[in-house]
């Protein structure tokens, strides 16, 4: 009997017993989705697929050295430990049904088939990849970059640093967890002047919108991972970075019109809300923007 699809974020939901504590319901980060749950001792009885790729990430555990799991995926059963930074690879359409001991927190990485060759060759389709499926298995870098892409989640979510988690993400699952080994090309001198003037200029004349990684490198004309890559050769930042630093330096020009409150400053400049140009204008200047507006008043 095959497993039963479930395509739809309700259908997922169906499935555990608590809503996420974080998720990307009210974001979108070019085909990828996180979200973040808590879930108590229990078991998916039916055998299940999804249309995605799906990670799932084990973060913590309160007895970390008592949690076993019994699993089944693709057909294959295994009883195992599982431990905090170990990783499930799910690709779609694999079937899988699971039992677990023990309460604790897991992160499921989610990508539309597309979205994971996308990231590093803008031509690839759904068939250009094919990911092998995995019991738990330490893997720290996943670890590190879900982690990351929670403390986003937990800030608001700051897209082109999601994507550029993302995106990185989804070439370590190419190079580490596919069939078929991707040849990644190296380059050494950065955007050409031409394409690096009119990402800039896009980016100069945006400030005030939800600004893409993917819609940045489509401007550069290659994919998201080799865009990042030579944009940071070219500037000596990561995408993400020259980003913030032209918000903030936007903000203190800004600053200077003492009609304008800090908040709709924050968001004239593309911050979510005031506490992100807080931050990131303190982190990069060292002061505050109220105090940086006192000491000029």
């Amino acid at each position: 009997m095959p497993p039963r699809l479930l395509s739809t974020a309700s259908q997922v939901e169906a499935v555990f017993t608590a809503p996420p504590l974080l998720s990307t319901r009210d974001f979108c980060w070019h085909g990828t989705y996180v979200d973040c749950r808590w879930e108590p001792p229990g078991e998916i009885q039916e055998e299940v697929s999804t249309p995605w790729h799906s990670i799932v990430l084990f973060t913590q555990f309160p007895e970390p050295e008592s949690v076993v799991a019994e699993r089944a995926i693709d057909g294959h059963l295994k009883v195992e430990r599982v431990h905090p930074g170990d990783i499930l690879v799910l690709p779609a359409g694999v079937g899988q049904r699971s039992r677990w001991n023990a309460p604790g927190e897991f992160m499921s990485l989610v990508f539309e088939p597309d979205a994971l060759g996308r990231s590093l060759d803008e031509a690839a389709d759904s068939t250009t990849f094919e990911l092998i499926p995995h019991f738990a298995t330490q893997d720290l870098l996943v670890l590190q970059l879900g982690l990351a892409l929670r403390r986003v989640l937990q800030n608001g979510g700051d897209r082109i640093y999601a994507e550029s988690l993302t995106t990185t993400l989804a070439v370590h699952l190419l190079q580490t967890y596919a069939t078929r080994k991707p040849a990644l090309k190296t380059y050494t001198n950065g955007l050409a002047r031409p394409q690096l003037q009119q990402v800039v200029d896009y980016i100069h004349s945006h400030l005030d919108a939800d600004l893409s990684l993917a819609t940045l490198a489509k401007l550069g004309g290659m994919s998201a991972h080799y865009f990042a890559q030579l944009f940071k050769q070219a500037t000596g930042v990561a995408p993400h970075q020259y980003v913030i630093r032209c918000r903030v330096e936007q903000a203190k020009m800004l600053l200077g019109q003492p009609d304008l409150a800090i908040a709709d400053i924050a968001y004239r400049v593309g911050f979510a809300h005031q506490s992100h140009l807080n931050r990131h204008f303190k982190r990069l200047l060292g002061t505050t923007p109220g105090q940086w507006r006192q000491d000029r008043g």
